[in-house]
């Protein structure tokens, strides 16, 4: 038997669901770790019709919430990392002090 529980889990089939619908989000929101979950807020922004001569308005609602245990956090956190090494490769990024930041393209 595997030592860590998530290397058993890891060999279990994945099962698609295609009912599952999709969510598409445009930021995060609150993000919080209170010791046993970490909580992420999924949020979009919805714009209004714009009424010359104002700006433009709009809200940013809530669309999802994720609610992770901590293996499945750091999970996230180590494939999250290997993604933005594959972005910090290809130029579209670059990390900084250990964030990434948008990679600045000469016109």
């Amino acid at each position: 038997m595997a030592s860590n529980p998530r290397e058993l889990f890891q060999k279990f089939p994945v099962e698609p669901h295609h009912e599952v619908k999709e969510t598409y989000a445009d930021f995060l929101g609150l993000t919080s770790f209170d010791g046993s979950s970490l909580r992420i807020e999924l949020l979009v922004a919805r714009m209004e019709d714009p009424k010359p001569p104002a700006q433009p308005t709009g809200q940013r609602h809530i669309v999802a919430r994720l609610v992770l245990s901590p293996a499945c956090a750091i999970d996230l956190i180590n494939q999250m990392n290997q993604i933005a090494a594959q972005l910090a490769q290809v130029g579209l990024i670059k990390m900084e002090q250990g964030q990434a930041k948008p990679q600045q393209k000469p016109n």
